[in-house]
């Protein structure tokens, strides 16, 4: 194959240039080309399992090189019946046993299948030691999973930093399991209504950002327990006092890695502005002592540029110099709560 006597260079410009299917279809045509491949070492786009990609629904992995190429995605299931004639077909050897893949292309990417049952990890294991890339990324609705232990065994889970989970209804057990497998949790979306006791030390309570869509499971010890950055709630149930109380255990110990309490749809009591006054001696905005707007972090937005209007917040310190705000927002049926933590208050990037 005259491409892989190329120079490293312009082999290198190539393969990045290809879209997901095509890499992975030369990996398959000899060990060289499967070996020289890995030595480019993508900065894949997005690696995510989903259980949203397809239908019937089930697992899939879908992996992409940029914003801009096709993506290509691999159900965990075999193909249905009425695309079981069509695409293209091609072979492959994963581990010893021995594919036969059938890709078919829509207007976004490639769907790709294979004849052997329950290989969806196997082969999702192959691509992503193939480009050297972690699996980031998952969106599931955790009753759709038949394979429950196996599922949850894979050890290329352990690598994953944002979980979005939007089942239904979840158990908590099912929920703690799936948190047992997953080492370093970045951003977690939990939409769920979790049925059960989630132990207020799991890992979910660490994870830099935790948002939650259904709070009636969320108690006292989850909150005041809560050891990331970010923490987000819509239509809490919470009342004033408890918020207070979490306040006070910011403003009365030492955590420094702390950035934001940012409610929704908070209940009437909450938004007592003369309560948080009083509480915590809370004064209105001088620009002498921060701007006007809080920048987030890059990493938690994955954008550029995005702000916090706080010149109507109340500003308080902590012994240790820290500034914190406290900034209320009426709105018919959409009270927003915001309470940040100013670990940098002036920033020349604004």
């Amino acid at each position: 194959m005259k491409l892989l006597s190329f120079p490293y260079l312009a082999f290198f410009r190539i393969i990045i240039s290809m879209n997901p299917i095509e890499v992975f279809c030369l990996s398959f045509c000899s060990k060289k080309s499967r070996e020289r491949i890995k030595q480019i070492h993508f900065h894949a786009y997005f690696a995510m399992i989903s259980t949203r990609l397809v239908e019937p629904k089930s697992p899939s992995l879908r992996l992409g090189f940029s914003r801009s190429t096709r993506h290509i995605t691999i159900p965990f299931q075999l193909a249905p019946r009425w695309a079981r004639c069509e695409g293209r077909r091609f072979t492959g050897i994963i581990d010893g046993v021995k594919h036969y893949f059938r890709s078919m292309d829509d207007d976004y990417g490639t769907v790709l299948y294979s004849d052997i049952k329950k290989s969806g990890f196997q082969i999702t294991n192959y691509i992503l030691d193939l480009l050297q890339k972690p699996l980031e990324n998952l969106e599931l609705d955790l009753n759709l999973i038949d394979d429950w232990k196996g599922f949850i065994a894979d050890p290329c889970l352990k690598s994953v930093s944002r979980i979005e989970i939007f089942s239904k209804t979840v158990t908590s057990e099912k929920l703690s399991v799936l948190f047992n497998n997953i080492e370093n949790p970045w951003h977690v979306h939990i939409h769920s209504k979790v049925e059960g006791r989630v132990d207020p030390n799991s890992i979910i309570f660490r994870s830099v950002m935790l948002i939650i869509y259904e709070t009636s499971w969320i108690t006292r010890e989850h909150l005041l327990g809560f050891n990331g950055k970010y923490l987000c709630f819509d239509k809490p149930t919470f009342n004033i006092e408890l918020i207070i109380e979490f306040i006070r255990q910011w403003k009365n110990g030492n955590n420094t890695k702390f950035v934001a309490l940012k409610m929704s749809r908070v209940p009437e009591e909450v938004m007592n502005r003369d309560r948080y006054i009083s509480e915590f001696d809370a004064k209105p905005w001088d620009p002498t002592k921060r701007e006007k707007c809080y920048i987030y972090e890059k990493e938690i937005t994955d954008a550029q540029d995005i702000v916090a209007d706080l010149s109507e917040g109340l500003d308080f310190e902590r012994d240790d110099g820290l500034l914190a705000t406290i900034r209320l927002r009426i709105k018919p049926r959409r009270n927003l709560f915001q309470f940040f933590v100013w670990h940098k208050r002036f920033t020349t990037s604004y």
